[in-house]
């Protein structure tokens, strides 16, 4: 009964430590003894000689039994079951294609995306060259910047829309970009090529110094409009195509070039 409990806690032991070990339980002869030999890696219980007492004898199979000897020699396990499963690798370069857009879709999104980029680099550029133009030109400041926003801002924004209103009605919704787009890189070019090299010559100066001189003091900030009036100009169009090109015709443009089930994908 003793070597049953023995056996018993012996195997409960192994199995815990060698889950996938292998016991088999052998019923002795009345007359034998237990005696351990290593064969091949593997404990294999033997019984020998003479005993009256009836024990249990027990055989274990490990599953590294190359690894065990019976010098006591630590067993080897191979690392090559801790590999990443092929199914596994397959699934992740499954995930990295399915976020790359096919090729039917990649037509429309590199030059929707470059489109984009290249009007917010505009409009980030212009963003803060119009501030600095009409606060460092001659005889003005920033004082001048509300009356350029209410007098000058809000009623181009009102034509504006009202011009874009009749394109839409008459115009597809890309050539209305197009017509949008074009007058606004025609001005600054001329801007920068042949308007602000001749300011000087462009700017009414004496006469707006002429105007000023029977005025009083309060009509400083709009004679300084008029006196750098292309400056103005490039204001609101700097304003103005942030609000109109950036927000209004890009968006307008991308959705009628991509559909319902791609303006959900990305």
């Amino acid at each position: 009964m003793r070597s049953t409990n023995l056996a018993s806690a012996f195997v409960a032991v192994a199995a815990f430590f060698v889950p996938n070990a292998t016991f088999a339980f052998v019923a002795p002869t009345s007359s034998s003894r237990l005696n351990t030999v290593s064969q091949n890696g593997f404990l294999s219980p033997k019984f020998v000689g003479v005993r009256s007492t009836p024990t249990l004898a027990m055989k274990v199979s490990l599953p590294f039994g190359s690894g065990l000897g019976a010098n006591g020699a630590k067993s080897r396990l191979g690392m090559s079951d801790a590999a990443v499963p092929e199914g596994e690798k397959k699934g992740f370069w499954k995930k990295i294609k399915s976020v790359v857009p096919p090729a039917n879709e990649r037509k429309k999104l590199l030059p929707l995306a470059l489109m984009f980029f290249c009007i917010l680099f505009n409009y980030t550029i212009l963003r803060d060259t119009k501030d600095v133009l009409m606060v460092t030109a001659p005889k003005s400041g920033a004082e001048v910047i509300p009356f350029i926003k209410t007098y000058v801002n809000l009623p181009a924004a009102i034509g504006f829309t009202a011009i874009y209103s009749k394109l839409c009605d008459k115009l597809e919704q890309k050539n209305v970009f197009y017509a949008c787009t074009v007058p606004f890189l025609i001005f600054f070019s001329v801007f920068a090529m042949a308007i602000y090299p001749n300011i000087g010559t462009l700017h009414p100066h004496a006469f707006v110094d002429a105007i000023a001189s029977h005025l009083p003091a309060g009509f400083s900030a709009p004679l300084s409009i008029v006196r750098n009036w292309s400056f103005a100009i490039f204001y609101v169009m700097a304003e103005m195509w942030g609000s109109v090109v950036a927000s209004l015709l890009f968006w307008g443009f991308a959705n009628e070039v991509t559909t319902i089930d791609e303006a959900k994908k990305y």
